[in-house]
């Protein structure tokens, strides 16, 4: 037994160091790479695969996986030797032609309509269901050790982390928390430029995940709201100052408006100054669908849910919605969703969020004070320079004793953005406090 782990070892190592892990990998290429892979030696080394498993794969590939899936017994049974390939060969083309495989019985494709998602919602779920034991659970190690295996291609993560959550989504008793940990290791390490591809497989991967209601409290509280915040920013002026990805900001947005439905989540918007990211996408108008979303995502903020009871409208909820509403207010959004009102969206539901949080915002509006602005622009975690009113001697002359109130709790905020990341709040922040100590 140690001389055949000792074989198989060898030969899976041998294999893996042949691969090519290029980055311009494709479905079709990983689907060509059948032919390549020694099915044979796995076969006589015996600790792999039978010879029946083989031929359920070349059934597959000589026929078509449509006709394949066409058998309830003969899909179980390729499901079942995809997921052996994935966890016992490293084979980097075993590997590919596994997962690929995989993403395409869950992604719905069809190799009679070249690659394309054809699978109705009704016949994904069936299929799905061919990854869970009796009890529903799907076995997510097999997954998740691609995602966390140093090495193998971002192709190979990506069909992973796709397929993980398109399974975990319909398997609803199947434990969120090892892939949203692994999506935040991903948010927190990666940016546009550094790790794109696989940044782009979490967050993807992420879209799907948050449909599934529990998984939107999880990732809250792994800080999701914070990293999604993050990403939306240095997103929006990625490539040095290039055009912005928006594909990526559409799908960051979705996943912060997905999160703006959960129960509890909505405080985290604040706490992480996601409102001020927003309103940029709002105001940059990246794309409409950008624009669209972000909207939304506000809509849900500043409004209650006018269905529910006094009670179920907590005071988390009221509270949160007149934050956001201070915040919109403070960072100039109604003069830009006025604006808004008078352009054509090829989108009605453009028109309608700028409407609905117009409404919203204008029922509040009062003019704010310069303390009242310049307590916004700390709340915003992002001070700038342009504020005249408020970054100049006259108003530290006028407002340094009321730093007092709240056990100077406003000063203490101050003095929390000198560890900011953005050079111009730290060096706002630095002058703020010399005119604080200048005048208190």
């Amino acid at each position: 037994e140690n001389k055949r782990s000792g074989e198989a070892r060898a030969l899976s190592s041998r294999h893996l160091l042949m691969a090519d892990f290029g980055k311009s990998m494709t479905r079709d290429k990983a689907l060509a790479g059948f032919g390549n892979v020694p099915w044979g030696e796995y076969v006589r080394n015996r600790a792999f695969l039978t010879q029946d498993e083989v031929n359920v794969l070349q059934r597959t590939e000589e026929a078509s996986l449509d006709i394949a899936l066409g058998d309830q017994e003969t899909s179980r049974r390729l499901v079942m030797v995809l997921q052996k390939v994935v966890a016992n060969i490293n084979d980097a083309g075993a590997q590919r032609y596994a997962l690929t495989r995989i993403d395409d019985v869950l992604s719905g494709k069809s190799d009679l309509d070249g690659g394309a998602e054809v699978a109705s919602s009704r016949a994904l779920k069936e299929r799905a269901r061919l990854f869970q034991d009796t009890s529903g659970l799907v076995d997510v190690p097999i997954l998740l050790r691609v995602l966390r295996t140093e090495g193998p291609d971002p192709y190979c993560k990506g069909c992973a982390a796709m397929s993980l959550a398109r399974l975990l989504l319909e398997s609803q008793t199947s434990p969120v928390e090892p892939l949203v940990a692994w999506i935040c290791d991903q948010l927190a390490s990666s940016s546009p430029t550094r790790n794109a591809e696989v940044l782009a497989t979490a967050v993807k991967s992420l879209t799907i995940l948050l449909r599934r209601e529990d998984a939107r409290a999880v990732f809250g509280a792994h800080g999701g709201v914070g990293y999604l915040t993050k990403l939306l920013k240095s997103s929006s002026g990625a490539q040095g100052g290039g055009t912005p990805n928006s594909q990526l900001l559409y799908e960051l947005t979705f996943s912060m408006w997905t999160l703006s439905f959960a129960a509890g989540a909505k405080p985290l918007f604040v706490a992480a100054n996601a409102v001020s990211a927003l309103v940029d996408q709002v105001t940059a108008a990246p794309r409409e669908k950008v624009v669209r979303i972000s909207l939304a995502t506000l809509r849900n903020l500043v409004t209650l849910d006018l269905t529910a009871t006094q009670a179920e409208n907590d005071d988390a909820d009221r509270a949160t919605a007149a934050a956001v509403t201070n915040l919109l207010i403070g960072l100039g959004l109604p003069k830009t969703l006025a604006n808004m009102l008078e352009r054509s969206w090829a989108d009605k539901d453009v028109a309608s969020d700028v409407e609905e949080v117009y409404g919203v915002l204008m029922a509040n509006y009062r003019e704010l004070s310069t303390f009242e602005r310049w307590q916004t622009e700390i709340a915003t975690k992002q001070l700038k320079w342009g504020s005249k009113l408020v970054h100049c001697d006259k108003f530290w002359r006028e407002n340094a004793k009321g730093l007092e109130k709240g056990d100077f709790g406003n000063l203490k905020a101050l003095i929390a953005l000198l560890d900011s990341m953005d050079a111009e709040t730290v060096a706002v922040a630095c002058y703020d406090l010399g005119e604080f100590v200048r005048f208190y």
